[in-house]
């Protein structure tokens, strides 16, 4: 999928509604907002609402997007709201972040994105920049629904599910700790799209 047309010609209005999600708002809502100076990384942020949501909850946010004109709306989206965010242009598979630097990760359908046979360098990327105890809160899609398939037309089907056994494979419970892995709706098209949610710690 060519993420900047995207941008261009409003297809990116699929997955963006305006605001961050319900379910890293209530994260936040339970587990309570984080001490001052914690670090968090926004992988696929898009036109960054999440990563103005992790800033205005007191983290120091890098925002990753593959698209340079999703990098470009989310930086007038974050001047808009008074809040900082270092949006860098950059590949999830190649995260543009130190070495254990991150106490939380938040991806909102990027890996679902991410060809099958690349997911094991997305994890080892996880697994480089989260400090020992840091979290990442993964969802993507479990299933491709009619609705998916029929906006991609003639197009290669991008998206790519997360069942349950997918995220079980691809986390190791050598390096990682999973949360319960819960199915949720995306929000996305009409009605959602049906996905999976599981909070990771790494070891």
């Amino acid at each position: 999928m060519d993420w900047n047309q995207a941008y261009e010609t409003g297809d990116f209005k699929n997955w963006d509604f305006g605001t961050a999600s319900s379910e890293l708002v209530a994260l936040f809502a339970v587990k309570g907002l984080p001490p001052e100076g914690k670090r968090g990384v926004d992988i696929g942020c898009g036109g960054g609402w999440e990563s103005i949501l992790l800033a205005k909850c007191g983290f120091d946010v890098t925002g990753v997007d593959f698209s340079s004109n999703a990098i470009q709306l989310a930086k007038k989206r974050a001047e808009e709201a008074k809040v900082k965010v270092d949006f860098k242009q950059g590949n999830a598979l190649a995260l543009p972040v130190e070495d254990e630097s991150v106490d939380f990760a938040n991806d909102r359908g990027c890996l679902h994105v991410i060809p099958e046979e690349d997911r094991p360098r997305y994890v080892k990327e996880i697994l480089r920049v989260l400090k020992p105890g840091g979290q990442l809160l993964l969802r993507g899609c479990r299933e491709l629904t009619d609705k998916l398939k029929e906006a991609a037309g003639e197009r290669e089907i991008a998206i790519k599910p997360l069942a349950k056994e997918t995220i079980e494979s691809l986390f190791s419970p050598d390096h990682f700790t999973l949360g319960p892995i819960l199915p949720l709706r995306l929000m996305g098209q009409t009605n959602g799209i049906p996905g999976n949610i599981v909070l990771i710690t790494k070891r």
